[in-house]
């Protein structure tokens, strides 16, 4: 459920991220996570160019979201939202492949983080094939 607390609307919390950039350096794929700033990080792959993720807390990233974001962040590869809550919108999903952004759920990014290009961008976790 999200929190209430409007500081976690979009920011995820620090534990949520600490989690994320763990298991994102815990892949056999990934060579290094650099941290950019409190809700950007740079994944460095070994088989792939690097992964430019913007980490957000929002309950159902929509299209409006996406603009946001993208206004903020315009170089970015991925948009992960971080809570085992969160989802995101079949509109904003479809915009973000179409312009080659990554919009993912936390575990859905970990599988995607091995893919470069299109499949990269469609990846779809195996329990929601």
């Amino acid at each position: 459920m999200p929190d209430a607390n409007p500081r976690f609307n979009k920011l995820p919390r620090p534990e949520s991220i600490d989690a994320f950039i763990r298991y994102v350096r815990g892949s056999n794929v990934v060579v290094d996570v650099r941290k950019v700033h409190d809700q950007l990080i740079a994944v460095e792959r070994l088989n792939g160019p690097s992964i430019r993720v913007h980490m957000t807390n929002v309950y159902i990233v929509g299209l409006a979201d996406v603009a946001e974001i993208l206004a903020e962040e315009n170089t970015i590869d991925a948009i992960v939202t971080l809570s085992g809550w969160n989802s995101y919108s079949t509109e904003a999903k479809e915009y973000c492949k179409d312009n080659n952004i990554g919009l993912f759920k936390f575990k859905e990014f970990l599988g995607a983080v091995h893919y470069n290009n299109n499949q990269f961008f469609n990846y779809i976790h195996p329990d929601d094939r």
